[in-house]
Order: C-alpha cells, then structure tokens, then sequence
C-alpha cells in the first residue's frame, strides 16, 4: 500500500512539474505587451484591463473601482493602484503566462502570486 502511495504522489509532483514548465516568464516589455495589454484580465470577481497609455482600470473586490498607472522596468510590471478608498503600495512584479492564465508575481518574483485568466 505505501508503494501505491508513493507512486501516486510522485506521479502527481511530475504532473504539476511539467504543468508549471509550460508557463513562459515575459522579460521583455515588447511581450507583456503582445500577451496582455489591452486584454481584459478576471481572477473571480476582480477584473482589469492594463492600457497601452500605462493606465490600469477595472473593479476590484465588492465592486470596488479599480484604478492605477503602470511602467515596464528592466524585466518587471511595476504598478500603482488603488481599490476603492486603498492605495496599495508601489510594487514590481514578474509575469508569466501559461495559455489563458496570467500570473503576476509581487514583490519581483519573491511575494505572493495573483492568476489571471485572460477573457478577450
């Protein structure tokens, strides 16, 4: 029985292995613009649109207003926003992005990550 177990754990690590291996990091701002700028981005009931014009709309949480301003720097989305009445804090994120799912990483790659579904 502990041999079944094993196998299937190990079976289930390859899978999430190969999955992750599939998700191309955009290091380039030339990228982040074909894959996600001007597309509109739903993670539950957020969703956003980033402009090519550095502007970022859309509604957060409770459907808040969402608003911010965005720039590329060397490898990284760095961003502005505010939702609602809160101003989050100045933070430059990684991206990758794997078929329809975007991923946004804070705090350069070290913080918590936030998945996006790209719906246009």
């Amino acid at each position: 029985m502990r041999r079944v177990c094993a196998v299937a754990v190990l079976a289930s690590l390859s899978l999430i292995t190969a999955g992750s291996a599939a998700a191309k990091d955009l290091r380039k701002e030339n990228q982040f613009l074909e894959a996600v700028v001007g597309k509109k981005l739903v993670s539950g009931d957020t969703w956003l649109v980033i402009t090519p014009d550095g502007k970022i709309d859309g509604v957060g949480r409770n459907n808040a207003k969402l608003t911010g301003a965005w720039v590329w720097n060397k490898r990284f989305f760095c961003r502005n926003v505010v939702v609602g009445q809160r101003a989050f804090p100045q933070d430059c994120l990684t991206v990758s992005i794997d078929g329809d799912q975007v991923q946004f990483t804070r705090n350069k790659g070290k913080g918590d990550a936030v998945v996006y579904t790209v719906s246009n």
